[in-house]
């Protein structure tokens, strides 16, 4: 497996689920775009090209389509757009309750809050699956939950969303880069993913696939999502918006693109199956310590790059704080996130934390 060429400072380093580190590959662009836009050298056409770059490359580590792809600054115009196709027909709407609000809020704009079933409890499939049923229209789900970790058997939501015709709308965010879909994007409604946590990118850099039913919900394509001819360039009319998902296209964060493009580049060097059984192994030997000394992990369906569990968080965080380790809390939960330039250094360390803490007496 091609080593990960990561900038130094990162040892320790597991909260990629709030945000992953660059590619020394991805800060030396930036800095040269940075420089020849000072200089007054800068043709933004270049970083364009960058972009269209990534367009091809996101949709090769995901083997579909380039049409099929969007390219945004954010997940949330394309969950927009898949709301506001969802609202035209009827039926509910299965969401977790405590489900990101990138991927949340864009649909609650759209669809009456009437009309969403909440589920609380494990980000498993299961918990899902009781909340579907014939009038269900849509599930939004993430690949791998943001607050704990959980990662659902898509499989088994695209299976049973098929049985009553429903959408299933995923946010790839925290799998993206890390873990391979257990099904083919290409057969679920929407796959959208902000680039800047597994996929190594600058914030501003995001991807939708995106089936045609969705596109066409968004109401407000941008200069972007638009094609043009040489004449008029950016002015005027008419409206002749791009093929499939390209006419969710959004105008560009062009030096996020610049990153953005080494980073996919180095991704697909990797062999994504090698990736994914790396990451997950070491997040696992997080989990069996977890076990052994008494604390429970997040339940999931399938093998998580990310381990949660409950604890004191101030105290924990300061003690793995001082050890060198970067971690947060989410509602109540100790969150540690793996990516490929984490090793069993890291989980060492955690590992010896954990031991320290779980041996001391707690109020």
């Amino acid at each position: 497996m091609t080593t990960s060429q990561t900038p130094s400072g990162f040892r320790g380093y597991l909260d990629t689920p709030s945000m992953g580190l660059p590619t020394s590959a991805t800060i030396a662009a930036m800095t040269t775009a940075l420089e020849s836009w000072s200089e007054g050298r800068a043709d933004y056409a270049d970083w364009e090209r960058s972009m269209e770059r990534c367009r091809s490359m996101f949709a090769q580590l995901f083997d579909v389509s380039h049409t099929t792809v969007g390219l945004l600054p954010s997940v949330v115009p394309a969950f927009a757009a898949a709301a506001a196709s969802v609202a035209k027909s009827a039926g509910t709407v299965v969401a977790h309750r405590n489900e990101f609000r990138s991927v949340l809020l864009p649909v609650l704009a759209h669809v009456d809050e009437h009309r969403i079933r909440w589920v609380d409890g494990p980000y498993v499939a299961d918990t899902f699956l009781q909340a579907m049923d014939d009038k269900t229209a849509a599930v939004l789900v993430s690949a791998v939950s943001s607050h704990d970790g959980g990662r659902p058997s898509l499989a088994t939501l695209t299976q049973a969303g098929a049985s009553v015709g429903a959408r299933i709308l995923v946010d790839g965010t925290q799998a993206a880069g890390i873990v391979v879909p257990d099904v083919a994007v290409a057969s679920l409604s929407l796959f959208a993913c902000a680039g800047y946590k597994g996929l190594r990118a600058p914030r501003g850099a995001a991807y939708a696939v995106a089936h045609d039913d969705v596109v066409s919900g968004f109401g407000a394509p941008s200069a972007y999502g638009v094609s043009d001819n040489e004449e008029q360039g950016s002015y005027g009319p008419p409206l002749r918006r791009k093929p499939g998902a390209q006419g969710l296209d959004q105008s560009p964060a062009w030096i996020a693109w610049v990153g953005a493009e080494p980073a996919l580049a180095e991704l697909l060097l990797q062999p994504a199956t090698d990736r994914e059984s790396r990451v997950v192994g070491l997040a696992q030997k997080v989990r069996d310590h977890l076990l052994a000394i008494g604390i429970p992990a997040q339940q999931t369906d399938l093998p998580s790059p990310i381990v949660t569990f409950r604890a004191d968080a101030g105290d924990l965080l300061d003690q793995l704080t001082r050890r060198g380790v970067r971690a947060v809390s989410r509602l109540g939960r100790i969150r540690l996130g793996f990516h490929v330039y984490n090793d069993e250094n890291d989980v060492d360390m955690v590992q010896d934390v954990l031991t320290q803490w779980s041996t001391r007496p707690h109020s």
